[in-house]
């Protein structure tokens, strides 16, 4: 069985670049100076141009398609097997024509070495920045960069030097890095194979020494296991897993992990034949039958204990928008990540991205075909993955519209915190005690039902006054009554706890805990809390869910940042403040909160009396 190692013994090389700036004459070019072009095509190409009585491109060599030599353009991704003297290639001729991105994608998501073409003489064009981008979208963060056309500058040093810097400088904002830079000429073979006796200045490797030293990455020791589940078969009463390795090493003896049913699970036995396989690394098929006959599905991950996939149903993507359509806000469509199928949908266009600038377009009413954006989705359902800066294999996906792809996109998880509940330790030697005083007991003394009421909201949206105000009129109607403040708890029971999502949901979590004590003593808790996450307030409603209401205290950041009476968000926008919620972080407004106060159309006395009158008649007794 084949090895990650073993298959990338032939590396697949995708070209992309601005249409003109001559990919498929490089490429043609390079095939004939290999003499890997078929013998007589040459002349024939020759003799069909002269009687058309056009000027022979060595792009003609590659070019399959009648309508692409007439119309001079490369339509489909063009696949060509050639060697050298040191190693077997398979390139892959992407068409730069923004009508024909999507096959663009298409080649370079399966690419180990990327090359991207500029002609110096035009110089940086849209297709060559937006090319770049797609580049780093797919997981290629290195590039060799070919300066083609120099026959054109005159081969002029200066010329290449300025146009190289403005690539270069692009390219380091959007961390891709050029790995070497060679000057070309495709119509006279400069650079490419033989060394230019026209460019003395060059003094590195031509092109195909740069090819042959370049080292094709190998991840598969160094990730965690990824194994998604393709299918299950029925064989000799045996139900059989396969799937295919995508990053890390996988072992009969290790114990393992089932997303999203975060079940443990043991290998019974691999199924290969003829003989068997004690082990399995990245680019490995499998087929695996468990020792125990659990429900699992296709779609599902495999991984270790250590460091699994996340379980997401909210989420941050890049996105390349593919359609004519347009995308639509709470639209469902089918998402296709790794093995498995869901229905998301768009909550939030966060920004479009112009990539000439790579400034976030401002006023957009929607994303046309070939943008890029930020989006924000969600699932009812619980998603096995992985950020795509952890893991490129498993970190990206595609969506669906009516069984049609309009989008591709990698996933950016560190705003948004892990659903997946880790297995507990028995917890048998822990029994819980019953007190003497009871709830009803309380109730029956203080004549009121505790509560908490959440007030949930961005910061300086006005909670904490309320909550504070409240508090206080209630305790002069003789209720029990205490705030648990946000601010206070992260000098105490929270403190340490920082605003990454994973944190966030720790703190939501003890609130969560402490408030349920107190109303189990009688208490109206008022608990002021940004808590951004609907999934995290949903959790902490379950707690007690029959006491407890969400109180949506609704200001925008707009407002908020005028108000901004702690100086926060002046220092967030400044970048000294990291994941600030509103800011740099995001906060999801509750879907049918039980209350909404709005403090930018509300006085604060009448959001005060707004929850104080709810609070008195949902939970006092007459």
């Amino acid at each position: 069985m084949k090895s990650e190692v073993e298959n990338l013994e032939i590396p697949r090389v995708v070209i992309v670049g601005h249409i003109d700036h001559g990919k498929s004459s490089f490429i043609g070019r390079l095939m004939y100076d290999l003499d890997q072009v078929p013998k007589g095509k040459f002349d024939e190409l020759k003799q069909a141009c002269d009687k058309r009585g056009v000027e022979l491109e060595y792009a003609f060599l590659l070019d399959a398609l009648q309508v692409e030599r007439d119309q001079g353009i490369t339509i489909d991704t063009t696949q060509i097997f050639f060697k050298t003297t040191k190693r077997n290639y398979i390139f892959i001729d992407a068409p730069g024509h923004k009508e024909f991105i999507r096959n663009m994608v298409t080649g370079a998501s399966s690419a180990n070495i990327a090359l991207l073409v500029v002609d110096v003489f035009e110089g940086i064009k849209e297709q060559t920045r937006k090319h770049a981008y797609l580049l780093k979208l797919l997981g290629i963060s290195k590039v060799i960069t070919l300066y083609n056309k120099m026959d054109k500058i005159k081969y002029d040093e200066k010329v290449f030097k300025n146009v190289e810097g403005q690539l270069e400088e692009y390219l380091a904002k959007i961390n891709v890095k050029s790995v070497c830079s060679v000057p070309i000429s495709a119509k006279y073979g400069d650079n490419i194979v033989e060394k230019s006796t026209k460019m003395n200045w060059y003094k590195s490797n031509v092109f195909i020494d740069v090819l042959d030293k370049y080292k094709v990455e190998d991840l598969s020791g160094s990730e965690n296991l990824r194994l998604p589940v393709q299918d299950i078969y029925k064989i000799n009463d045996k139900r059989t897993l396969v799937g295919r390795v995508e990053s890390g090493k996988l072992e009969k003896r290790d114990e393992l992990l089932l997303l999203p049913s975060n079940e443990k699970i043991e290998i019974q036995s691999f199924e290969v034949w003829p003989n068997s396989e004690d082990h399995y690394q990245a680019g490995d098929c499998v087929a695996l039958t468990l020792s125990e006959q659990i429900f699992v599905d296709k779609g599902n991950m495999i991984s270790h204990f250590k460091n699994p996939p996340k379980l997401m149903n909210s989420f941050e993507a890049n996105v390349f928008w593919l359609s004519e359509k347009k995308l639509s806000i709470k639209e469902k469509y089918t998402m296709k990540i790794n093995t498995g199928e869901y229905i998301v949908s768009i909550e939030k266009i966060k920004n479009i991205i112009n990539t000439e600038n790579l400034n976030a377009k401002k006023n957009f009413a929607n994303v046309s075909k070939n943008e890029i954006c930020e989006l924000i989705l969600h699932s009812p359902q619980l998603i096995p993955m992985d950020d795509f800066s952890k893991n490129q294999k498993t970190g990206r996906f595609c969506l669906l519209d009516a069984e049609e792809i309009v989008a591709g996109g990698i996933i950016n998880l560190k705003n948004y915190p892990d659903q997946r509940e880790a297995n507990q330790k028995s917890q048998s030697n822990i029994v819980p005690v019953d007190f003497a005083v009871t709830e009803i007991d309380r109730v029956a003394k203080i004549k009121h039902r505790p509560a908490i009421i959440w007030l949930t909201g961005l910061s300086g949206s006005g909670k904490s006054t309320i909550a504070k105000e409240v508090e206080k009129r209630l305790f002069l109607k003789n209720f029990h009554v205490i705030v648990l403040d946000g601010d206070n708890l992260r000098l105490g029971l929270n403190k340490g706890l920082t605003f990454s999502p994973e944190d966030r949901t720790e703190n939501i979590r003890r609130t969560a805990e402490v408030a349920k004590l107190f109303s189990q003593a009688g208490f109206v808790v008022l608990v002021s809390l940004i808590s951004p996450y609907r999934s995290e307030r949903k959790k902490a409603r379950d707690i007690r869910p029959e006491i407890f209401r969400e109180i949506y205290v609704k200001a925008s950041v707009k407002e908020c940042t005028k108000r901004d009476v702690k100086g926060l968000y002046a220092r967030a926008i400044k970048g000294e403040i990291m994941n600030f919620t509103g800011v740099s972080s995001p906060y999801e407004m509750p879907y049918k909160p039980d209350l909404v106060l709005d403090t930018e159309k509300e006085f604060v006395e009448e959001s005060v009396t707004n929850l104080l009158n709810f609070i008195v008649s949902n939970f006092g007794i007459r």
